[in-house]
């Protein structure tokens, strides 16, 4: 009995949006029903299913508190779009100065991580409740999805990158948890090319059974067989499996248009969600805010910035022929703080459709889907539809652009677009420069680690510079540490190497 009434009670956890202490779990509630009594009905497996997508909301993931630990700013942190404005409280500075160590790591996102899968897993745990048919099978299908998605996360955050060196398959992987057991002490006994293997597996049994709505009204917060294809390519791209990344990213691509300039301003307001294929909403005055950890506040008079935007970056957007990316990425500002100096702001999250800050999470958008396909389709050698592909996204983008490309030249311009598009978005800088290190045949732009431009944190560059500049290739800070937390409660577990 004590083992079903800690089910039920994660559950609760997991449906309240809150974080279970032991004492939490071990009580029973006055109120507590057996998990034999639960998970009988289709409307207890959606609300369970709901459960594991509001797991999304805690920290790592869209929820960072005060320390920049969410998914939505941590990663540009640690790369070379910012700069760390010494007005602000510091926060993300170990982060950003790739200081951490197991005592203290830069994101909460491993154990978020592992709560989101241990949601999914007691779904499945007691699938066979239900009778088989459509409900059953997309129940299934979307606990994988969302599960596959949460190791993904801690793959590619706690462990190397397939593609990031000539051996990276055969290095330490990740715990891949595909049963629900409270008790269970997992082990990192799987390579990264193993852990990868699961992960794909996962989505590709779930695919064919997860809705194929693509209407602009659908949940877009419900994993749908678009994302997870999208998601699946993203996967094979970091594996280097360019074929089967072109052949699940494009799906989405054909299918899905991206945001229009026009559209731009309102989707990172959240009042459209163009583009989107999966995404965790918030629109209630009373739900987290994200972006703050870029900057706080709206006003000259009251606001407090974070981490600044590198001029050097901000250069490389055309003020002429994409004033509306512009606009909406970025806000110019003269914080009384600063004594009127202007500093380049991130933009994306300050104005929400219902308070400051209040934005929707966009974990996946098909502008992303378009950049993989063209990635993909470049690296495996066929640089026409790769450049076809890429003006997919700026035909939407610029008001004109020169175009017509050819060889390396290609690949340059889908790694700006992507530098530009998907700045400030879930890390995709961090884990782009991370991913790279090992591909054959591209600049070593890509291949070298990062170096820092040097500017300092004001709009003219001036201002003090971020005291670390350079973070070579193979460097094990590429991967992050197992939180001490984690190691002290599970023993059969191991550091991440360096560490």
């Amino acid at each position: 009995m004590k083992k079903n009434i800690l089910v039920l009670s994660l559950l609760a956890c997991a449906l309240s949006f809150t974080s279970c202490s032991d004492d939490d779990i071990n009580q029973k509630p006055y109120d507590a029903i057996e998990v034999a009594d639960y998970y009988k009905t289709e409307s207890d497996f959606t609300n369970a299913l709901n459960g594991v997508y509001k797991g999304f909301a805690q920290a790592g993931y869209y929820a960072g508190l005060s320390s920049a630990s969410d998914i939505i700013s941590v990663g540009d942190i640690m790369a070379d779009n910012l700069i760390l404005d010494p007005n602000g409280r510091k926060s993300g500075q170990r982060a950003h100065t790739w200081t951490y160590n197991s005592n203290a790591v830069p994101t909460d996102i491993y154990s978020t991580s592992y709560n989101i899968i241990s949601r999914a897993n007691i779904i499945l745990a007691n699938i066979d409740n239900l009778v088989d048919g459509d409900f059953k099978n997309n129940v299934i299908a979307q606990a994988k999805a969302v599960r596959a998605l949460a190791h993904f996360e801690v793959a590619r955050t706690y462990a190397q990158i397939p593609t990031q060196a000539a051996d990276a398959a055969t290095t330490v992987g990740i715990a891949y948890i595909d049963k629900y057991d409270v008790e269970a002490l997992p082990k990192r006994d799987a390579t990264i090319g193993e852990s990868y293997a699961k992960i794909i597996t996962d989505l590709e049994a779930a695919i064919p059974y997860l809705d194929s709505d693509i209407t602009i009204n659908r949940p877009k917060h419900i994993m749908n067989k678009y994302a997870a294809q999208a998601l699946l390519g993203k996967v094979y791209l970091y594996k280097g499996d360019y074929a089967k990344s072109i052949e699940f990213s494009k799906p989405a691509v054909d299918v899905v248009d991206p945001a229009e300039q026009f559209e731009l301003a309102g989707l990172w307001t959240s009042k459209n969600s163009q583009g989107v294929l999966f995404e965790i909403p918030f629109i209630n005055s009373s739900d987290i805010t994200i972006g703050t950890n870029f900057s706080q506040g709206a006003t000259n008079s009251n606001i407090v910035i974070e981490y600044a935007v590198d001029k050097d970056f901000y250069a490389l957007y055309n003020q002429t022929t994409e004033s509306e990316r512009i606009n909406a990425y970025f806000k110019i500002f003269n914080p009384v703080n600063h004594d009127n100096q202007e500093v380049i702001a991130v933009n994306k999250y300050i104005t929400g459709a219902v308070k400051l800050g209040l934005n929707n999470g966009r974990y996946l958008r098909v502008e992303e889907a378009i950049l993989n396909l063209a990635e993909a389709q470049y690296l495996s050698g066929d640089t026409g539809s790769a450049l076809t592909t890429l003006n997919k996204l700026r035909d939407v983008r610029y008001s004109t652009y020169a175009g017509g490309e050819t060889g390396a030249a290609i690949f340059d311009a889908i790694q700006l677009e992507r530098r530009k598009e998907l700045a400030f978005e879930n890390g995709d800088r961090w884990f782009t420069l991370k991913r790279l290190q090992g591909v054959n045949g591209i600049s070593s732009v890509y291949t070298s680690g990062i170096q820092r431009s040097g500017n300092g944190y004001l709009a003219n560059g001036t201002g003090s510079a971020s005291s670390s500049q350079t973070l070579k290739a193979r460097d094990h800070k590429w991967q992050l540490p197992i939180p001490q937390t984690v190691l002290n409660l599970n023993k059969n577990m191991t550091q991440t190497p360096g560490y």
